[in-house]
């Protein structure tokens, strides 16, 4: 089986993750895939999921629009990770971001994982971003406030 991490957050001029913003209560972990594929285009047919969407700011300000985070962990159909490998240039991910563990619970989250940035639009807002750990059969998933169509 291959899994794969879908998460959608908040970018630096990396193209890194955020992990910023003022402690919440925790996001709600979901379970159903075809809504995570409205808001993230999954590069992979899905087997499983697991993600959440939080926000991204600071607590206090006004209110007003926020940044938010799409964060999930997908079992993909067999052989799916390999397929993804063999798409193009996977290069060692100099971020050092871990998976989230309460989206990938038994996985090696802190090891492994390659970026292909040819499957990347840094341009455009929302554009998903990916981490790929083809020995864990796990792709991990990220952009910054998704356009999610119910």
């Amino acid at each position: 089986m291959v899994l794969l991490v879908a998460t959608l957050a908040g970018c630096g001029e990396s193209g890194s993750p955020a992990r910023t913003g003022a402690a919440t209560a925790p996001a709600e972990v979901r379970t159903d895939a075809a809504l995570l594929a409205t808001c993230v285009e999954l590069p992979a047919e899905p087997e499983k999921v697991r993600w959440r969407v939080r926000p991204l700011g600071v607590q206090g300000r006004a209110p007003g629009p926020t940044d938010h985070q799409l964060e999930g962990v997908v079992r993909l159909v067999q052989g799916e990770a390999a397929r993804l490998r063999a798409t193009g240039v996977w290069e060692p991910d100099p971020s050092g971001v871990p998976v989230p563990q309460e989206l990938a619970p038994g996985l090696d989250t802190a090891h492994g994982w390659t970026r292909n940035l040819a499957l990347e639009d840094d341009a455009a807002e929302g554009a998903p971003h990916f981490l790929l750990n083809q020995e864990a059969n796990a792709l991990y998933v990220w952009a910054l406030n998704p356009r999610c169509e119910p």
